[in-house]
């Protein structure tokens, strides 16, 4: 008879423990996917900064997903309040910036449990020459066009003068044979 009801609450309570076991593990293992992504983007962009919209997307959940973790959301919000400078004195505080960018990283790594991620390994990514002259050239060609536009919008208004035009055209002239010098 004992054995019987025994039984019985086994048969009911073993499928409900294994149910809330499981559902606990698949939390966890969300909430470090999460940890992971952010923590993976954020190291896979630290050279060139936060600058794009995914990453200061990601960089703005770090306090949501690493919610749990106090080291890391006070590392996140010294770099946050080190990045809210006058843009000018952007390259006083660089080093500044950076040391507060690899000490949230760092710390990051400690809470995903990565032993072999130190401050070394942060603060020397690889990055290619050729990438770097590629990203110059864009930046080059991005710059043309921006002064190609003003000359447009220039040459569209009612009140542009021929000097005007000129004007541009020549500065356009210099700053193409200027490109091709420190091509040389």
């Amino acid at each position: 008879m004992i054995i019987n009801i025994i039984n019985i609450i086994a048969i009911i309570v073993i499928p409900i423990v294994a149910v809330l076991i499981g559902q606990c593990l698949q939390n966890r293992s969300e909430k470090r996917k999460d940890k992971l992504k952010v923590f993976t983007h954020l190291m896979s962009y630290r050279y060139f900064g936060y600058v794009d919209q995914v990453s200061v997307n990601i960089l703005n959940s770090v306090p949501i997903v690493f919610h749990d973790d106090k080291n890391v959301v006070k590392k996140y919000y010294n770099y946050i309040q080190s990045l809210n400078i006058k843009p000018e004195d952007v390259e006083l505080k660089g080093n500044e910036i950076n040391n507060n960018k690899t000490k949230m990283l760092e710390e990051m790594a400690k809470a995903l449990k990565y032993k072999n991620i130190n401050w070394e390994i942060i603060q020397n990514p690889y990055l290619p020459e050729g990438l770097i002259n590629q990203i110059r050239q864009e930046n080059i060609y991005k710059q043309g066009q921006l002064e190609i536009a003003k000359v447009f919008t220039q040459m569209t208004s009612p009140t542009a003068s021929i000097d005007a035009i000129k004007k541009y055209g020549r500065e356009i002239e210099n700053k193409i044979e200027q490109q091709k010098k420190n091509k040389n």
